[in-house]
């Protein structure tokens, strides 16, 4: 990756433009994150900051699921995350927006993925309150303030923490 990119994801985080800088996430977690949401066939994934696309193309090939969304600001990164896919040749089933994810509509979808920051979590409430009620919400590192996990891994020195879609619904306490 280049430097500048890396850099300016940085700046535009600190300056309060993004959910949180890029900071690529190791295959290994990615790999963990999947597997603690139970992706499998049939299931519909967004990556709500998708960066370079990698847990797009992992949930498609990988995991069998049977479309994946990625929403990402920075359009260098989602130009990367197309060309992950077309390389992997899966164009078909992954789609990536460049689009804000605080506007994304996640109700047809059965996985949302995270690597934020607690303040970009935190701003995507509304937005995860779309999702399905079975719906699995996994976010590494990161919790989501005011909302309990139904489990918490440790993986690479860090928290994957699970939640459930109900958990997001208006109204839930």
């Amino acid at each position: 990756m280049a430097e500048g990119l890396w850099l300016g994801t940085w700046a535009r985080f600190l300056v309060g433009n993004r959910l949180a800088p890029f900071v690529p996430t190791a295959l290994p977690v990615c790999k963990a994150m999947l597997r603690l949401a139970r992706v499998g066939p049939g299931d519909r994934l967004a990556d709500l900051g998708c960066g370079d696309g990698r847990l797009l193309v992992l949930a498609a090939r990988d995991f069998g699921a049977s479309s994946t969304i990625g929403y990402e600001t920075d359009a260098r990164l989602a130009r990367l995350a197309r060309e992950s896919a077309t390389a992997a040749g899966l164009a078909s089933s992954v789609d990536v927006r460049e689009q804000d994810a605080r506007t994304a509509d996640l109700s047809g979808c059965s996985v949302a993925t995270l690597y934020l920051s607690v303040r970009g979590n935190t701003q995507l409430l509304p937005v995860l309150g779309t999702l399905p009620a079975s719906a699995r919400v996994v976010s590494f590192h990161w919790p989501i303030e005011g909302v309990e996990p139904v489990r918490t891994v440790a993986v690479s020195g860090t928290k994957l923490y699970l939640f459930e879609g109900a958990a997001f619904a208006p109204g839930h306490k």
